[in-house]
């Protein structure tokens, strides 16, 4: 009696130790996220990940941008690739929040890491005050708004920023109040949510077609015969070494480079058209400020 008395609380205790083993699998399970969806652009250089029930949609009226849109309906972000040339005008500098978030997935030029950063912006209006976000090298020394990413071997930037009003009404709030209002929006559940979208952000160098190359501030493209370094020399050295040659253009024993008018410019031609004066149809470049 007593053997069969003990086998029957080993069975309870074996029972007792299944239930709740069970239970500890779906609290486990229940507490993990859904595995949400991926976005891919068309020609699979980039990727992020975003909650199920979201949408990336073509942004309206903008070439290889597209909108992240909530379940609600709120835009969250907009990736933008494949861009010429940093904004022109700034909108002006932003107020630190001291919210930074890496973004593994993507580097900058030189291999810098890159952030995803949040700023007070000051606004140019009663009411324009906002908490924007963005990506940012770590050793930018531009704007938000012009701290695009850099893809030296595509010769464009990317960005993958956005923005949320913060005081609405104000008249004329401090840089402090500002500030502040931006740093308790990174704060939010809701930023958090869009933060991992944005640093889920990766960049497929192997998928990058090498277009062009950015350096010294210029753009150069329609490489044609000649490495992206060898055209930032030759235009470095025509440059620096060449003899004027008619009203726009310098040249080398070997090269010229042709200046364009302003009213070429106009048109789209680029800024300069260097070629060998050898073989000009088979090795040549055009270079565009950035």
């Amino acid at each position: 009696m007593r053997a069969h008395r003990v086998s029957s609380a080993a069975i309870l205790v074996a029972a007792l130790t299944l239930v709740l083993s069970a239970c500890s699998n779906e609290a486990t399970q229940s507490a993990t996220p859904r595995s949400g969806e991926t976005f891919t652009t068309a020609d699979g250089t980039l990727s992020f990940r975003y909650p199920t029930g979201w949408t990336v949609t073509p942004a309206e009226g903008e070439n290889n941008a597209y909108t992240v849109v909530d379940a609600q309906g709120k835009e969250r972000a907009v990736l933008r690739d494949k861009v010429s040339t940093l904004a022109y005008l700034s909108l002006g500098y932003g107020f630190d929040t001291g919210f930074s978030s890496p973004v593994p997935g993507i580097k900058g030029p030189a291999g810098q890491d890159v952030n995803l950063v949040v700023q007070g912006y000051p606004g140019q209006g009663i009411g324009s005050q906002a908490a924007v976000y963005g990506l940012m090298a770590v050793d930018s020394k531009e704007s938000l708004d012009r701290s695009d990413i850099e893809i030296p071997a595509g010769g464009y930037f990317v960005s993958f920023r956005g923005h949320v009003p913060t005081l609405e009404g104000a008249n004329t709030p401090s840089m402090e109040q500002i500030t502040s209002a931006a740093k308790t929006y990174a704060e939010s559940a809701e930023f958090q949510e869009t933060a991992k979208v944005i640093t889920s952000l990766v960049l497929h160098p192997e998928k990058v077609t090498r277009v062009g190359c950015i350096g010294g501030g210029n753009r150069y493209e329609k490489l044609n015969g000649i490495s992206c370094d060898e055209a930032r020399a030759t235009f470095d050295r025509v440059y620096k070494t060449g003899a004027p040659a008619g009203a726009r253009s310098i040249e080398t024993s070997d090269f010229i480079c042709f200046y364009a008018s302003a009213g070429e410019k106009q048109t789209g031609q680029a800024d300069v058209i260097c070629r060998s004066k050898t073989t000009p149809d088979s090795l040549r470049f055009e270079m565009w400020p950035n």
